[in-house]
């Protein structure tokens, strides 16, 4: 694994072939060994890793501003994130590392929420994967509904079955949110390839299991 910054942003990056797809997935600081046990986990699936982290996590993966209560608000900076990927890392990644395999967009989480929408609003993507993603998020459902994918890609999504009984009301929307939001894609004829995976467990259980499965799913016919 290499490590570099690309514009300021700190990249963890494992290329196994220039014609593989490549997925970018957005982490937190210091996330070198978050990166590596996926990886790991993905070691039989034939794709490549760029792993690039962010500072605040709920400013650079919220794509609009938010107060969910009196202790969790976020600002609204993914538009940041999503201007750095588009204009700085990719064409870098591409360029520097002869890059031509299909690009797909990985997160967990608020992550797996940023990825859906970073799908959705540049068009550059020939895949999603959102692993239990904050659809719950303000104002997503009225969004998604309106949005069309690129033409040919592919979703992936999953959900843990107890993350539904989060103790806070709107959190405890995610199951329903995001059994909408699968609505929305089955309904999508842009999307040749979709799944709506449940896994064992609330938000917190096996992150990067469920993050490796999602990478595993989605490049197994690309």
């Amino acid at each position: 694994m290499k490590t570099i910054t690309i514009s300021g942003r700190k990249c963890h990056i494992i290329i196994n072939g220039a014609d593989l797809p490549v997925i970018y997935r957005g982490e937190m600081k210091d996330s070198a060994g978050t990166a590596e046990k996926v990886a790991e986990l993905c070691k039989d699936t034939k794709c490549s890793h760029i792993v690039y982290e962010v500072d605040d996590w709920n400013t650079e993966f919220s794509p609009w501003q938010f107060t969910l209560n009196k202790k969790m608000s976020f600002p609204g900076g993914g538009q940041k994130t999503l201007d750095w990927l588009v204009s700085e890392c990719v064409p870098y990644c591409e360029k520097e590392f002869a890059l031509t395999g299909k690009r797909i967009i990985c997160g967990y989480s608020l992550a797996g929420l940023f990825s859906l929408w970073a799908f959705y609003e540049s068009g550059i993507f020939d895949g999603a994967i959102s692993c239990s993603g904050s659809l719950w998020f303000g104002d997503w459902i009225s969004y998604a509904e309106k949005k069309t994918a690129p033409a040919g890609s592919s979703v992936y999504i999953s959900l843990g079955d107890r993350e539904e009984k989060a103790r806070d009301r709107i959190m405890a929307t995610v199951g329903d949110c995001t059994r909408k939001q699968y609505e929305f894609i089955c309904k999508d004829k842009n999307i040749s390839r979709h799944i709506l995976e449940w896994n064992e467990g609330g938000h917190f259980n096996e992150p990067e299991i469920r993050i490796a499965k999602g990478i595993k799913w989605t490049c197994k016919e690309v």
